[in-house]
C-alpha cells in the first residue's frame, strides 16, 4: 500500500533514515504512547479520567496471578485511566477522522490510507460522535448561506 506523506516534519524524517524507516515494535510503541499520556496527563486531565475497557486475556492472567484486583464501575465493568486506552491504532483512526472533517480529501482517497473497501465500514471506522456530524451539517449550512 502507498500512503501520501502529509507533513514536512515526516519527509525529514524519511530522509533522515535515508527513506529505510526502522521497523517499530507495536508493543513497545504502545508502552510509550500510554507513558506520553501519562505524563501529559498532569496538563490535560481528560487524560485521567477513568474510562471502561476489556481486559485482554494476557491482562486476565497478569492480574489472576498477581492477585489484582481491577476497579470497577457501578455496572461491574473494569475502568482505568483513559491514557491506558490509546494505541498506535487510536492514533491511526484519530489520523483518519481528523482526515475526514477536515474536508480536504475525498471518501475515496481516505478510504485508501484507511484500507478500507466500502464506504460503511469507512464510516463505523472513524466513530463519529452525533455532535460531531451536528457540527459538520451546522458548518455546510453556514456555507450554503454564506454564498
Amino acid at each position: 500500500m502507498t500512503i501520501p506523506i502529509l507533513s514536512e516534519n515526516l519527509i525529514a524524517i524519511c530522509e533522515k533514515y535515508g527513506y529505510n524507516i526502522p521497523k517499530a515494535n507495536e508493543q513497545v510503541l504502545n508502552r510509550y504512547i500510554k507513558n506520553i499520556l501519562k505524563e501529559l496527563a498532569e496538563e490535560v486531565p481528560s487524560f485521567k479520567e477513568k474510562v471502561p475497557t476489556k481486559l485482554t486475556m494476557k491482562q486476565k492472567d497478569a492480574m489472576r496471578r498477581d492477585k489484582i484486583v481491577p476497579e470497577t464501575d457501578l455496572n461491574g465493568n473494569v475502568i482505568v485511566p483513559r491514557y491506558e486506552c490509546v494505541t498506535s491504532h487510536t492514533a491511526q483512526r484519530t489520523g483518519i477522522a481528523n482526515m475526514y472533517l477536515s474536508h480536504k480529501y475525498t471518501i475515496l482517497q481516505m478510504m485508501h490510507v484507511s484500507s478500507h473497501k466500502t464506504q460503511k465500514t469507512f464510516m463505523d471506522y472513524i466513530k463519529l460522535s452525533s455532535e460531531e456530524i451536528a457540527n459538520e451539517i451546522a458548518t455546510m449550512s453556514k456555507k450554503e448561506n454564506d454564498m
